[in-house]
């Protein structure tokens, strides 16, 4: 088992001036602004599903397995690639999102 400091993030760590709170699932989560939705999720405990994103890389969002819904945003973003933005409410598992991380 990995501990935290052995985790992946699946982003490089952002070390912005101001935070920024969202909510995921339901869960309010603060991180520094320039963050990622992936990574915000990661440092909150949810699991986001991945496979081409790394801490040690930028991201590229090249294989879409980590797809997300946005409220009022169309489509489904890549979470690698979407900074995080004050008030965004993200949901991480729903029906649709699934669907199209699996195409």
């Amino acid at each position: 088992m990995r501990s935290r400091a052995d985790s992946d993030f699946a982003t490089p760590l952002r070390s912005g001036a101001n935070s920024v709170a969202l909510e995921i699932d339901g869960r309010i989560v603060s991180v520094p602004e320039g963050t990622s939705v992936i990574r915000a999720a990661a440092e909150a405990g949810i699991h986001v599903p991945k496979l081409c994103a790394t801490d040690s890389l930028e991201p590229f969002g090249s294989c879409r397995l980590c797809l997300v819904e946005v409220e009022g945003q169309r489509g489904y973003p890549a979470s690698c690639t979407t900074p995080v933005r004050a008030g965004m409410k993200v949901r991480t598992e729903s029906p649709r999102s699934r669907v199209f991380a699996a195409a």
